[in-house]
Formats: C-alpha cells, sequence, structure tokens
C-alpha cells in the first residue's frame, strides 16, 4: 500500500512542520546545530549510515561536536514533502534531501569545488508536544545517491 498525501492537514499545520524541516537544516548548516536536540522529543531518534541516534541527549553530543567544527561547510535542501498524519498528535513527512559537506583546508575559502554531496529521502513523524509545538519525534535518511556511488 503506498503512502497517501493528506489533504486533511491545514494550511497552518503545513507551514510549522515545513518551519521545522528549515529550522534544522538552518541550525545545522549554520553553527548552531549545538541547539539542534531542541528540535526533538525527549526521545527523539535520528538514523543514517553510519549514524544512529536514540535520545534528545544523544543528538545534543552528536550535532554540538558537529558545531564544534569550524571547518565543515554544509547545506541541507529538502523538497517535495509528503504529509500523513498518523493520528491527532503525529505527522509523518516524507521529503527529498540533498545535502552538500565540505570539509574546509587551511587557507582555503569558499566558494569551494564540491564533489561531496548525497541525495535521499528522509521520512520523519512530527509529533505535536503538549506545548503546541511540533517536534522531531525520528528522523531517517535513507541515502539513495553518493560520493563514488
Amino acid at each position: 500500500m503506498g503512502m497517501h498525501q493528506d489533504m486533511s492537514l491545514n494550511s497552518a499545520t503545513r507551514v510549522a512542520l515545513e518551519d521545522l524541516l528549515t529550522e534544522f537544516a538552518w541550525r545545522v548548516d549554520h553553527g548552531h546545530g549545538d541547539r539542534v536536540h531542541e528540535l526533538f522529543i525527549e526521545v527523539g531518534s535520528i538514523s543514517a549510515p553510519g549514524l544512529t541516534l536514540n535520545s534528545r541527549n544523544e543528538i545534543a553530543s552528536a550535532f554540538g561536536q558537529r558545531a564544534a567544527d569550524a571547518n565543515r561547510v554544509s547545506r541541507h535542501l529538502w523538497s517535495n514533502p509528503r504529509f500523513e498524519e498518523l493520528d491527532s498528535h503525529r505527522v509523518r513527512v516524507v521529503t527529498v534531501v540533498q545535502t552538500f559537506f565540505h570539509t574546509m583546508q587551511e587557507g582555503e575559502q569558499t566558494p569551494v569545488p564540491n564533489n561531496n554531496f548525497v541525495v535521499g529521502d528522509s521520512t520523519d513523524v512530527i509529533r505535536r508536544d503538549d506545548d503546541g509545538c511540533w517536534r522531531f519525534e525520528s528522523r531517517q535518511l535513507q541515502v539513495l545517491f553518493a560520493p563514488g556511488s
């Protein structure tokens, strides 16, 4: 059975979900990875090839280390969102994601040549918390295209 586009979500909910997706990318790409954990519920998780984080604390630690690496440059893009309401407090959102990344070498400046990118699908379950804010319950990245693949 295929996933269907849920047309019952109101515009305000869709905007809130899209804002959350964008905020995640902005924090990771602009040196605020140490605040990414705030976008997750306490038992939130992220899984991707080579990465499994199973709590807000694990997310804070991993993305805090990433934010401390001033040589890492990245841009995360998402598009083509598909929404599926799971219940009154949870929505599954599937997006196409593109991530470009580079580690700056000493003396190197932007723009940099970029041959490092991945393209895939992100399947997110997003939950409306008791405070009314939408936060990630889980993020799962399936990589479809990668450097050298």
